[in-house]
């Protein structure tokens, strides 16, 4: 297959067989491949944002500083800085040249990891602060990673396959992020002086990640002459004319922003509540988050599969009224009005032990964990696949990458808005005000919602001919 004959030719030669696709070795190649790469970001990501919580939650009240939202806001700018040159490379190169380039990387930043944990004599806090560097490393990777691995499914794949191959990959993604949240947890409650080990195996996913990735087919390059300008770093020039005429686009990228900004809080403040307010061990906090990484699988099935030849119109909404409930049944749970945990101060149990011996309340945290996770799934499936198929060819790579550009301030914001909350929060109700008031967070998240679930509705993807 030529790299640089012209698109529609390329293209056609590239989805001849697929009605088959999702049964070849490239589709489970490329599943694999983003789904290891995603087991170790949320693995990683889980293990420093805990850490950050335990420091906090020793303190007692005093002035230890929660660093979550610096270590979020590390693996967020390097999105902001660079998710422009990863469409650029995208469109100017072949996407799997990429996409084995980014895991060949991943291989050398967990080894950066490894090298941190291995270092003697580091205080606790000089190792916190080199993991979150370690975190910036990771964002960087994946801000160049991203614009390929979104951008190469309508090449490999026909329009009508892309909701349910995109449901795959989103259920393959939070299935990783249920085992890498929870991995990060049960790591640090079982090998606590023994770090090291779990990177080691880290590494060892990564190389998986990279040999799985040499199966992805290589396919046509869409721009072979582009050359890089300043102004392809951030906003191209034709992409900002292409979001300006349509409206459309630009509404589904905010939205998208959106969801990951109350993707960013919701994660943080659920480490929160279950490590400073509930008194949960590690294990039993990153149980919650797992919850949600298993509803949104489940979303993503609902959207993606049962969904198919389905508006995707109607799941957006459908999942953006579930999305404001599960945030106010959240609320409710957290504020106290429905009990405290009974059992919140055991430690240092077993793995099952750990999973079963929660309290009604807990309980019914997981359960609206799980809630929360499958309107999202429902939510963003469709979100995610009219910007795949919305734009023209030509454009796809850079849009992509504007896209994640605008999702990461979207994260960035999330960080900081978790910063501000936690001092607006201690300021009215004392040192420990975040901690026993963090339900407030969960329902200013649902006041967010109300304007999306009036008034947002997804346009239908237009076809483009090739």
């Amino acid at each position: 297959m030529s790299s640089s004959g012209p698109m529609s030719d390329a293209t056609a030669v590239v989805r001849s067989d697929s009605p088959r696709s999702m049964l070849s070795v490239a589709f489970w190649s490329f599943l694999l491949t983003q789904f290891l790469g995603a087991f170790n970001d949320n693995y990683f990501k889980q293990m420093v944002l805990l850490t950050c919580v335990s420091q906090v939650a020793k303190a007692k009240g005093e002035s230890a500083p929660d660093r979550q939202p610096l270590a979020l806001a590390a693996f967020a700018i390097p999105f902001i800085l660079l998710s422009g040159l990863g469409g650029f490379l995208s469109d100017r190169c072949a996407k799997q040249r990429v996409i084995v380039g980014c895991k060949i990387a991943e291989v050398g930043i967990m080894g950066v990891g490894l090298m941190v944990l291995l270092i003697d004599g580091l205080s606790k806090d000089a190792q916190l602060l080199s993991l979150i560097g370690v975190l910036l490393l990771m964002g960087a990777h994946s801000a160049i990673f991203a614009p390929s691995k979104y951008g190469v499914l309508p090449e490999l794949f026909r329009e009508e396959q892309l909701l349910p191959v995109n449901g795959a990959v989103q259920m393959t993604t939070f299935l990783a992020i249920i085992f890498g949240t929870a991995g990060a947890g049960i790591a640090l409650d079982q090998i606590q002086r023994s770090m090291w080990i779990g990177s080691l195996i880290a590494i060892g996913i990564a190389f998986v990640g990279t040999a799985a990735s040499l199966f992805i087919p290589r396919t046509p390059i869409a721009q072979p002459n582009l050359t890089l300008k300043m102004e392809d770093l951030f906003l191209p020039r034709e992409i900002a004319q292409l979001i300006r005429r349509d409206r459309g686009l630009l509404l589904a990228i905010l939205i998208a922003a959106i969801f990951w900004f109350l993707g960013g809080v919701t994660q943080m403040s659920v480490n929160t509540l279950g490590k400073a307010t509930l008194k949960l061990s590690d294990t039993r906090t990153s149980l919650m988050v797992a919850g949600i990484g298993f509803g949104i699988m489940a979303g993503c099935i609902i959207a993606g599969f049962l969904g198919k030849g389905q508006s995707g119109r109607r799941w957006v909404l459908i999942g953006s009224w579930l999305l404001l409930i599960s945030l106010s049944l959240i609320a409710f749970l957290g504020s106290g009005l429905a009990g405290t945990a009974v059992n919140a101060e055991a430690k240092d149990q077993a793995i099952l032990v750990s999973l079963l011996s929660a309290d009604m309340l807990e309980w019914s945290l997981r359960f609206s964990m799980v809630f929360l996770g499958v309107s999202a799934g429902m939510f963003v499936v469709p979100v995610q696949v009219f910007l795949q198929q919305a734009p023209p060819p030509e454009f796809k790579g850079r849009l992509l990458g504007v896209q994640n550009l605008v999702t990461w301030i979207g994260i960035l914001l999330s960080a900081a808005f978790v910063g501000v909350a936690g001092m607006v929060l201690r300021g009215i109700a004392g040192p420990n005000g975040d901690a026993r008031h963090q339900w407030a967070v969960f329902a200013s998240l649902a006041l967010l919602m109300v304007p999306v679930c009036m008034f947002y509705r997804l346009p239908e993807a237009r076809r483009r001919e090739l």
